[in-house]
């Protein structure tokens, strides 16, 4: 037993060793992802950027989308995806998105969801690709024309005076 009780700490080492070797890399790809995205649609331009977005591909899969970690932002003119390791570039022209969804029923009150962006490629095919965002999602919605319906869009100021009055 204390021979297992060993091998099984001697492996839990390792692989924190492994992980705090490894950070400093995956951070380094996903800096060139953000920087990638920021020389492409102009830094300045750039309306809405979540550096920790994952890609959950297109519908139909070949329409080109990607999947895993990457950088999502958005300008007027077009919403680009670059992924950390391999660096691979997927856009979307603004012009061509005909709505946008979300996974959550509520989006102004989670932290994390899926948000959707329904638009027509270049064949004219109606495409779906989905993200998930880790942040500023009400922006997000916001920025991609979200329809919050009857209630309009949420407060969400309030939420965060209650959260420093604590």
């Amino acid at each position: 037993m204390e021979t297992i009780l060993i091998i099984l700490v001697g492996v839990v080492a390792v692989a924190v060793i492994v992980g705090l070797a490894m950070a400093p890399l995956l951070n380094k790809k996903g800096d060139a992802a953000i920087a990638r995205v920021k020389e492409t649609l102009g830094a300045d331009n750039i309306k809405v950027i979540e550096p920790k977005a994952v890609g959950f591909g297109t519908d139909p899969e070949d329409a080109g989308g990607l999947r895993g970690m990457g950088c999502l932002a958005a300008s007027d003119t077009d919403i680009m995806f670059v992924t950390w390791a391999p660096q691979k570039e997927f856009r979307i022209k603004r012009a061509a998105v005909t709505g946008v969804g979300t996974a959550a029923e509520d989006p102004s009150a989670v932290q994390k969801t899926m948000i959707i962006i329904h638009y027509r490629d270049n064949d004219g095919r109606d495409v779906t690709a989905q993200f998930r965002l880790g942040r500023d999602l009400v922006d997000w919605l916001d920025e991609l024309g979200y329809d919050w319906g009857p209630g309009g869009r949420p407060d969400t100021t309030s939420d965060t005076q209650d959260a420093d009055a604590d």
